[in-house]
């Protein structure tokens, strides 16, 4: 089961969900949403799927979301790997900004900020599950066709 962190925190909004106006706000700012709201989407979510596999995606982007997911779910899910889709910046930030997803945090500024908060909480957490060995990296600066390929070889 794929489970989008974004994704269930764009619903929360949508359906004005006890933290919707919280996370709301936060996401507009590019900012992280507080890890316990996000371990309780993705708890919910998993509790209610009909499967005990998921590919939890956009999550951790940081180590506080790391720890609150070990505190609160470590003895629920046992943590196989990361899947890291590794990309040009300048592409990256292309492919954000050309998106046609009418997201509201698809802007040149809030890009900006998701950059930096990337480069200073997300990278240690990149750098923490290789130095465990459980780290899979996708060059998804190729074609969709080409990094489907590679994700399904690394998932089966």
């Amino acid at each position: 089961v794929h489970l989008s962190a974004g994704e269930l925190l764009r619903n929360e909004i949508r359906d004005s969900g006890p933290d919707g106006e919280l996370i709301d706000g936060i996401i507009k700012r590019g900012c992280i949403v507080p890890s316990h709201i996000t371990v309780g989407l993705l708890s919910r979510a998993m509790e209610a799927a009909s499967s005990n596999r998921f590919l939890i995606d956009g999550f951790p982007r940081n180590m506080e979301n790391h720890e609150s997911w070990n505190n609160l779910m470590g003895d629920k899910a046992d943590v196989k790997f990361m899947l890291f889709y590794d990309c040009d910046l300048s592409l990256c930030v292309e492919r954000v900004l050309n998106r046609k997803e009418g997201r509201k945090d698809d802007t040149a500024e809030v890009v900006q900020r998701r950059v930096e908060g990337y480069n200073s909480s997300t990278v240690p957490i990149i750098e923490l599950f290789r130095s465990e060995g459980k780290l899979r990296t996708v060059n998804s600066s190729r074609s969709v066709d080409d990094v489907f390929a590679d994700t399904v070889k690394i998932l089966s």
